[in-house]
């Protein structure tokens, strides 16, 4: 009877009130989405940066809007979905005189792959180029130059420049636009042929004989149109050749042929593949890669 009265009166000393575990799980449940969706960012961010991204990934991160490539700021960029990292190398460019006549020109930047340019391609907007004179007061029409009455003597001496593009002119329109003397202007045209052209227009302080004080003087009448360079096929052009270039002395150029990848690869597959393969400086780097095409061996 005892065994009876205690199986029976058992279950009013079990408490069976069940824990509620849910508000814990959703916890949990958002913790693991915040994760996955931080690794996530991470894993796009490497691949942005390497180039490799997905259409469906570009979607995702890239929200385009109409934009001019040349006056973009950082803030803009950033907006659209490109990283700080892009914005330096396109702002890097803008900075040593380059500038986007066409749309098409902002695919030619190694830190954009096509995915996003196909994607930002329709909202690119330039606007005409405006010519650059050393002085406000300079309206150029045509050939001619006309200006403010309240010009000084020293301001009007500027007419004897005339707005020049660096990577077309030959050796008389450099000595007639900006009255370089014609020893000179030979030594600058033979320069550029060595190098394939000009990127920047401070490289004409590079050619011998050429002042500083001079430099700065002619300075704002000079373009430079970067679409005119001779680009170096890394991955076809003969030691010898490359050797004769001025930016790639002995060492740099066996290094760069030491450096190819082996095996069926045997070419470099863009600018980061080759800077990374050859451990190039910096600083020498920032120059060649304006000379370097990466098309597959012939």
């Amino acid at each position: 009877m005892l065994i009876i009265i205690f199986n029976l009166s058992l279950p009013f000393f079990n408490d069976t009130t069940e824990t509620d575990f849910s508000e814990f799980k959703n916890e949990i449940s958002q913790f693991r989405a915040e994760r996955n969706l931080y690794n996530d960012s991470i894993r796009i961010n490497r691949k942005q940066i390497k180039g490799t991204l997905t259409k469906e990934e570009v979607k995702k991160i890239i929200k385009p809007f109409k934009f001019d490539p040349n006056t973009l700021g950082k803030e803009g960029w950033l907006k659209m979905g490109f990283s700080s990292k892009q914005f330096r190398q396109i702002n890097n460019y803008r900075e040593k005189g380059g500038y986007f006549k066409i749309g098409q020109d902002l695919k030619k930047m190694y830190c954009i792959s096509d995915v996003e340019f196909e994607t930002i391609e329709t909202f690119i907007s330039i606007k005409k180029k405006r010519e650059y004179v050393a002085d406000k007061e300079i309206i150029k029409r045509g050939s001619k130059e006309t200006y403010n009455k309240n010009t000084s003597k020293k301001e009007k001496n500027i007419s004897k420049y005339s707005i020049t593009e660096l990577n077309s002119a030959d050796s008389i329109s450099l000595v007639v636009n900006l009255n370089i003397k014609p020893w000179l202007a030979v030594r600058v045209v033979k320069y550029r042929n060595m190098l394939g052209g000009y990127y920047h227009k401070q490289q004409l302080m590079e050619v011998y004989g050429f002042s500083e004080n001079y430099f700065q003087r002619i300075e704002s009448f000079i373009e430079v149109d970067t679409l005119l360079l001779n680009k170096i096929e890394i991955n076809n052009i003969a030691f010898k050749v490359l050797l004769k270039h001025p930016y790639f002395d002995y060492e740099t150029t066996k290094l760069i042929f030491n450096s190819k990848p082996k095996g069926k690869k045997k070419f470099y597959v863009d600018y980061y593949d080759f800077k990374q393969k050859t451990g190039i400086t910096d600083s020498l780097s920032s120059k060649i890669r304006h000379y370097l095409y990466f098309g597959p061996p012939k």
